[in-house]
């Protein structure tokens, strides 16, 4: 599940840099290469959130079992359009709205994995603590992309109060211009288990 930020901390032309950087992790051999040696492939959803009842699903589930469906994944996701526009930094509605799909999803998961990325810090943190603790008894993972262009600590607070579950864990993009190269080592570590490919 990749959740994006489309608060109005994100404008347009960075939505269009994360985005286009997702799609571009996507269709980068070495991601196609790790869900094709994935057994029963990697199920792909995007949701945008940004407020309370902000939020929307602009990729549905999408199975992908080889280098060229992620490729095509990737492709569906630069063509998507921007469905939230502004409102406020509620991460821990992001996360219900994410998780709350699951139950849509095709077969049986291994794994149920969450991909917040994002460029603040929740507006309610108690609200984002009760949900991450939610979600994490029942069983799903949730990781962590920062975007540091305006918080340089903001990785380590994805570490201390977003990311949960076993092996959860954060990477950072300095900024827009680096989020697809964070997302390529991300999905990696995801779905390989591995960050250097």
């Amino acid at each position: 599940m990749l959740a994006v930020d489309a608060s109005a901390s994100v404008n347009y032309d960075e939505f269009d840099l994360m985005t286009f950087g997702t799609a571009a992790a996507l269709r980068d051999p070495a991601v196609g290469d790790a869900v094709a040696h994935t057994p029963g492939g990697v199920a792909f959803c995007l949701v945008q959130w940004s407020s309370i009842a902000r939020q929307a699903v602009t990729l549905p589930w999408t199975l992908a079992t080889d280098a060229a469906g992620t490729a095509q994944v990737g492709d569906l996701i630069a063509r998507m359009p921007r469905t939230i526009d502004g409102g406020g930094t509620m991460i821990h509605a992001g996360l219900d709205y994410a998780a709350a799909r699951f139950a849509t999803a095709p077969g049986v998961a291994r794994r149920r994995v969450i991909d917040i990325s994002g460029n603040g810090r929740a507006d309610d943190a108690t609200a984002l603590a009760a949900t991450r603790a939610r979600l994490a008894r029942n069983g799903m993972v949730i990781n962590g992309l920062a975007v540091e262009e305006d918080d340089a600590h903001l990785t380590t607070y994805f570490r201390e109060a977003v990311i949960a579950g076993p092996g959860a864990f954060a990477l950072h993009a300095a900024d827009w211009e680096t989020f697809g190269a964070a997302m390529r080592l991300k999905l990696l570590r995801e779905i390989a288990g591995t960050i250097g490919m």
